[in-house]
Parts: C-alpha cells; sequence; structure tokens
C-alpha cells in the first residue's frame, strides 16, 4: 500500500506555507518520504511568488503566518485552480469564507497529513 502512495505521490510538486520553521521542516521531510516535490514558503509574499513560478498540484497553507491569515494565498490558489488544505490549531473553527473547505488540525499525525494529501489529490 505504501508503494500505491509513492506513486500517486509521486513528482507531484506540493506548495507548503508554513511559518513556523520546525513545523516546516518536519511537514517538508513528510511529504519528501511520500514521493512528494516540495516548495516552501514562510510567508504570504513568498507563497505568491511561488505561485507565479508554479504550477504546484496542491497546496497546504498555514492558517496564521505571523499573525496575518493566509487567506490571500488561497485565493490566488482558487484563480490558478490549485487545490488546498489549510493545517490549523483551530479545530477549522478559525478558517472563514471557506466553507467546506479541507483542514488538518495541529499537531497532527503522520498518516492524517497524507491521508489529507490523498483525499484532496483524488
Amino acid at each position: 500500500m505504501a508503494g500505491e502512495a509513492d506513486n500517486a505521490a509521486s513528482g507531484r510538486r506540493i506548495l507548503l506555507v508554513e511559518d513556523e520553521i520546525l513545523i516546516c521542516l518536519l511537514i517538508e521531510t513528510i511529504l519528501a518520504d511520500a514521493g512528494y516535490e516540495v516548495v516552501t514558503a514562510n510567508s504570504i509574499e513568498e507563497a505568491l511568488a511561488a505561485i507565479a513560478q508554479g504550477p504546484f498540484a496542491a497546496a497546504i497553507l498555514d492558517l496564521n503566518l505571523k499573525g496575518r491569515k493566509v487567506y490571500p494565498v488561497a485565493e490566488k490558489l482558487m484563480a490558478t485552480d490549485t487545490p488546498f488544505i489549510f493545517a490549523t490549531g483551530g479545530g477549522g473553527r478559525d478558517i472563514e469564507g471557506y466553507p467546506g473547505r479541507l483542514w488538518v488540525g495541529k499537531p497532527f499525525q503522520e498518516h492524517e497529513l497524507l491521508a489529507a494529501m490523498e483525499k484532496l489529490l483524488g
């Protein structure tokens, strides 16, 4: 089964937007070990610049970046038809204006993150 996940992930570029460096490194490692190609951004501006360089198969967005909501990045991803999930410690209650959007709660287990990515990418 792990081989199936690796085949599905292989070569897919994922944008990871996370401002906490240790969390960013952890998520990047989990995704890379699963076969994804990961591009990281630590701010809204870096994320928007990465999207302009695109394309991405999907993105994981930390909801709060240094006290700012990541919504401008979410809007740009929606405009480019790039699927994304939010990562938040607020249990999804703090996501405004994106009803039904897939999210993972922090802290999460590796299998929860990978299951969310599989669901997102179908």
